[in-house]
């Protein structure tokens, strides 16, 4: 009894078995042929594992910006990007994140069934975006443990068919009334623009009319877009914070290798 004991806790408490638990499961029940169930299973605990140690590369190239923005311009810097802060946040949240995860998923299959939202949502990404920040935000505001999940669960989930729910009336229009739902967090944003849009807006007007010359055809890119203002970013809090602590911080790196390499980190 006390080695299953320890096995269910194990479990529980690494985050990466806990998501290949829950996809284990998941190709069980769709009665996936076995060789589907071991590669599925094991590509999610090592997605699971791929994002934590990439998230240790983030942390690395992090502590570097902030030291550097705060010498050079004597302000604190933050990191307003979902990707990077969710990755972090794993290293302390993990377990916290996934639990919510899955039982925010059944919880937007109750309320689909229950509610008159019949809205299933399938960005994984974003749901899990979603239940690291209520991780975080329930935890800051005291909730822990089992009460902390239930309530994490009941938002996720209630948000789940309330976002696309909320966007319907103008994908219908995109798409042509094809039945097709946006599932995304940021829809109240979305939702403002387009309500903003029927009053000011020219549907004739369309960025579909735009393009970007051949020579910069790269920056449609997100990474190599990214990677060039991030390397843009680091010169400039470089050349702020002056050579000497350049220097210092990155183990005496010239400049300008040191801000690509941290650039592309």
């Amino acid at each position: 009894m006390e080695f299953l004991m320890g096995f269910v806790s194990d479990v529980l408490s690494v985050p990466a078995v806990l998501v290949g638990l829950v996809a284990l499961l998941g190709l069980l029940f769709q009665k996936k042929p076995a060789s589907d169930v071991i590669s599925g299973t094991l590509k999610s605990i090592l997605g699971f594992v791929i994002l934590s140690g990439g998230a240790t590369m983030l942390q690395g190239a992090l502590d570097y910006m902030g030291p550097l923005l705060e010498i050079g311009f004597g302000i604190r810097g933050v990191v307003p990007n979902n990707e990077a802060i969710v990755a972090i946040a794993q290293q302390t949240l993990g377990t916290q994140t996934a639990l919510i995860m899955v039982f925010g998923l059944i919880a937007n299959l109750v309320f689909a069934r229950i509610t008159p939202f019949k809205y299933i949502f399938l960005t994984g990404h974003h749901t899990f975006f979603m239940a690291a920040l209520l991780s975080a935000v329930l935890g800051t505001a005291g909730l822990d443990g089992w009460l902390l999940v239930l309530t994490g669960s009941l938002i996720l989930g209630g948000l789940m068919v309330l976002m696309p729910a909320l966007a319907s009336p103008y994908m219908d229009q995109v798409t042509g009334g094809a039945g097709v739902a946006l599932g995304h967090f940021g829809t109240v944003g979305y939702w403002l623009s387009g309500t903003i849009g029927k009053l000011v807006g020219n549907r004739e007007d369309s960025l579909e009319k735009y393009q970007f010359p051949k020579g910069l055809q790269f920056f449609r890119e997100s990474v190599i877009a990214t990677s060039l203002v991030m390397f843009i970013m680091f010169l400039i809090a470089s050349l702020a914070a002056g050579n000497a602590e350049t220097l210092r911080l990155s183990g005496g790196q010239n400049m300008l290798v040191f801000s690509l390499m941290q650039a592309v980190t």
